[in-house]
């Protein structure tokens, strides 16, 4: 899964900035907890002015599991964030030979980018205000049970 931070884990409407909400980060534990096997890819722009070690140091103060994470997407363009998905996609057979990827999704505040070259079907959006809600887990976990 394709994952932004802000509007997702750091919803907009919070009083601790660049920290992830407990209620977002529940929703996501429990989104981990149905689906084990399930594999995070960080297309957040946090990916560009955070170094990877600190966002990983997030992840782990908040007890999300390190193992999940599979790396990054490039950075082209925030505006062209589903070509960064595409791209990365592409690559993976490279990255991870054997591995079969099943089925994907990308998680964002901001879908526009992703659906200019994504299918809508894999893309869920989060109001920016809220972030990572049930009802967009709810959707998630159906959608990886497919």
């Amino acid at each position: 899964m394709f994952l932004d931070i802000d509007g997702v884990l750091n919803p907009f409407n919070t009083n601790h900035r660049h920290v992830f909400a407990p209620e977002c980060v529940a929703q996501l534990k429990r989104l981990l907890a149905a689906h084990p096997q399930l594999k995070i890819v960080f297309s957040t722009s946090w990916r560009r002015g955070t170094p990877f070690f600190v966002l990983g140091w997030l992840w782990r103060q908040h007890e999300l599991p390190l193992q999940v994470v599979a790396g990054r997407t490039t950075d082209i363009d925030p505006a062209r964030r589903g070509e960064e998905v595409s791209k990365w996609l592409a690559n993976s057979k490279l990255m991870f030979p054997g591995s079969k990827l099943r089925r994907y999704a990308a998680l964002d505040d901001e879908v526009e980018p992703l659906l200019a070259e994504l299918p809508p079907g894999s893309v869920f959006q989060c109001d920016p205000d809220e972030g990572l809600s049930k009802s967009v887990t709810d959707r998630l976990i159906r959608h990886f049970s497919e």
